[in-house]
């Protein structure tokens, strides 16, 4: 895992447990710090998939609003002509004793995942927790696959900048 490349694409796709539900988002326009809020549910567990291509570095760790979880090598893809290498990682991120978001409000919730040959990856994602018992207002708005990233490792290999963002 040596010969890191310059450029890795990050994917993260969240799904909620325990059928693969999908996951929404609001658009906010300016209103909050960023434009987009994802809707997540207290006392729920999300399926974490993390994509990186190409697949040439091992990430072993994520962590969402303190929640640190491990990522486990799901599929490991050879290179080919059309994609390229890629490594596919899961992990569960668990909501049980995170408080719900206030009405009117969002959260900024830091999130990283750790890259022990290219460093840490952050961002931070704006998010607004429903309560659990409340769960149709966490079901409408724009259905997300997942959140891409194009990363570049800085000069240490400690840090990742983001050079873009894509909700698709």
């Amino acid at each position: 895992m040596d010969d890191l490349p310059p450029i890795l694409n990050i994917s993260i796709r969240l799904k909620v447990q325990p059928n693969e539900g999908p996951v929404f988002f609001k658009v906010d326009g300016t209103r909050f710090g960023q434009t987009r809020t994802i809707k997540l549910l207290t006392g729920s567990k999300y399926k974490i998939e993390v994509v990186l291509r190409p697949g040439k570095a091992e990430a072993t760790s994520m962590n969402i609003g303190g929640v640190v979880f491990p990522l486990e090598l799901h599929t490991q893809q050879e290179a080919d002509e059309e994609q390229g290498s890629q490594a596919v990682y899961h992990g569960q991120y668990d909501t049980e004793g995170v408080p719900h978001t206030k009405s009117g409000d969002r959260q900024p919730v830091q999130v990283s995942i750790e890259f022990p040959s290219a460093g840490q990856f952050e961002t931070v994602w704006q998010v607004k927790y429903y309560n659990y018992y409340k769960r149709e207002h966490c079901q409408f708005g724009n259905k997300f696959s997942d959140v891409e990233y194009e990363c570049k490792p800085n000069e240490t290999r400690t840090l990742m900048w983001i050079n873009k963002e894509v909700f698709n």
